[in-house]
């Protein structure tokens, strides 16, 4: 059999298989390594850790799908069009990739300069989120006391939650899915200019 190009990533693939299947605790190095048919030490040379092996797994899942949608996003030059363009899209992955809810869940195990890497990635979503409701308030689409930050986390904490309820056994409901979020999120950001809570 021919080894793989790219062995590295070859092992992560197989590693979030495993994660799935069993869990991250329950996934020792040496399960990895028997699937891989490997030795743990030749999965050792490739990761110092079980921890740099999520942060690989994680790195190469941002790399892959998150960055080229919001590089994507980044292009179009309307707000309102941009802000549309990634929530759905966004959306439509956590529909499509129940790895994410592993993922996002299991972020928390990474060492701080490994964290803080994936960090920077998804705040990459956040700032195009924030930075498209604050175009969208400058030009009075939005209610003037209206947070872009807070606006952007709602958004981004509003489709990231599908992966914690979506039945991944019914794809063709992907796209409905996607399109009541951006719906929900858009008619609340443009309903009215004026917040009728209290102060």
């Amino acid at each position: 059999m021919p080894r793989p190009a790219d062995p590295a990533g070859a092992l992560s693939e197989l590693a979030l298989e495993l994660f799935l299947e069993h869990g991250y605790d329950a996934t020792p190095m040496s399960l990895v390594a028997q699937r891989a048919g490997l030795t743990k030490a030749g999965v050792y040379h490739h990761f110092e850790s079980k921890e740099h092996l999520l942060y690989v797994v994680h790195k190469r899942h941002i790399e892959q799908l998150l960055l080229p949608l919001i590089d994507d996003a980044e292009r179009e030059p309307a707000a309102e069009k941009r802000l549309r363009s990634f929530l759905n899209e966004y959306a439509l992955l956590q529909t499509r990739d129940p790895s994410l809810r592993l993922l996002i869940n299991e972020a928390k195990r990474l060492e701080p300069a490994h964290g803080a890497e994936i960090r920077d990635a998804w705040r990459r979503g956040v700032h195009l989120i924030r930075d498209a409701v604050a175009e969208m308030k400058k030009d009075g689409r939005c209610a003037p006391d209206l947070d872009p930050t807070y606006a952007a986390f709602a958004a981004i904490g509003m489709c990231s939650w599908i992966c914690n309820w979506y039945d991944y056994t019914r794809p063709e409901s992907g796209p409905a899915v996607a399109r009541t979020m951006v719906d929900l999120f858009m008619e609340g950001l443009l309903r009215g200019k004026s917040s009728e809570w209290p102060r």
